[in-house]
């Protein structure tokens, strides 16, 4: 059976989304079930849940690639439209036509809403990858992350740039059309992270009081208070700065890419032989 905008609304509302809410979204379509109109009914109603005075956001983030880079990156500029690898619901958010899109190169944020002119049109390419989620913390957003395998609830990453982490690795980049028409390319300088270690943070925010699980359609989904989940995960980074970093032995950019990697390539490689060793036998 589809779903209608009527049942989302009433998810929405049902979970405790109020009237006026900033709200950030991360959004796996497929789990919430069959769609009836598909992303942009979702988007109307959520429209709709937070009514005139509220404001949605998301990420709308385009790919970045190896500096310096070649001539076939090099081509790849990115703009106010360019689409997002971030999912069909970004993608209905930047065509919608009230959204505005920030300035940033590559960490593009959508808005629509009250509050989205004054979100976006500060977020430029002087500005930190994840200044606007750190904005919104501050004025005490909501997060809502519908399907259990959406990853994150939209601090994480403002909590590891605070805490001021250092990543090793490649440069990264993307060239991208200035506001007077020049192109010039842009490099990376936010650290990102391994989104398998950011589920561990969960259990401390439901702790802590900041979350709560809800459902939309058929989606399990979670609707956290963004300030209370950065309190969260910096005063737990504190205590434990390897806390983001996920379980599996053979992840180079846990055990490997950070300053405070604890890991060493020989053991990554060991670890690796050993998983391709098991799946060949598996078979």
């Amino acid at each position: 059976m589809n779903i209608s905008k009527e049942q989302l609304i009433q998810d929405l509302k049902k979970a405790g989304i109020p009237e006026g809410a900033l709200l950030h979204l991360k959004v796996s379509l497929k789990a919430i079930g069959k769609v009836d109109g598909g992303p942009n009914t979702l988007l109307d109603a959520l429209i709709e849940t937070v009514g005139p005075e509220g404001t949605l956001v998301i990420d709308s983030f385009i790919t970045s690639y190896p500096l310096p880079l070649n001539e076939e990156h090099a081509k790849t500029i990115s703009t106010e439209a360019s689409p997002s690898y971030a999912g069909a619901m970004a993608n209905a958010m930047i065509k919608h036509p009230d959204s505005v899109r920030s300035q940033h190169p590559i960490q593009r944020f959508t808005a629509i809403g009250k509050l989205a002119h004054e979100l976006m049109d500060n977020h430029t390419s002087d500005s930190g990858g994840y200044d606007v989620l750190d904005r919104m913390a501050e004025m005490d957003a909501l997060n809502l992350s519908i399907g259990r395998k959406t990853v994150g609830v939209g601090t994480t990453h403002v909590a590891i740039e605070k805490m001021g982490f250092v990543k090793k690795g490649a440069k990264m980049g993307l060239n991208y059309k200035t506001s007077n028409g020049h192109i010039q390319t842009f490099e990376v300088n936010w650290n990102g992270g391994c989104g398998r270690g950011f589920p561990k943070f969960l259990p401390l925010y439901e702790k802590a009081g900041y979350l709560k699980w809800v459902k939309i359609g058929n989606a399990d989904a979670v609707l956290t208070n963004m300030k209370g989940t950065l309190d969260v995960e910096i005063q737990k980074l504190k205590d434990d700065p390897s806390f983001y970093f996920c379980d599996d032995p053979t992840c180079k950019d846990c055990q490997l890419n950070w300053e405070h990697s604890k890991g060493n390539l020989l053991k990554v490689k060991f670890h690796s032989l050993i998983t391709i060793i098991k799946n060949k036998l598996n078979k």
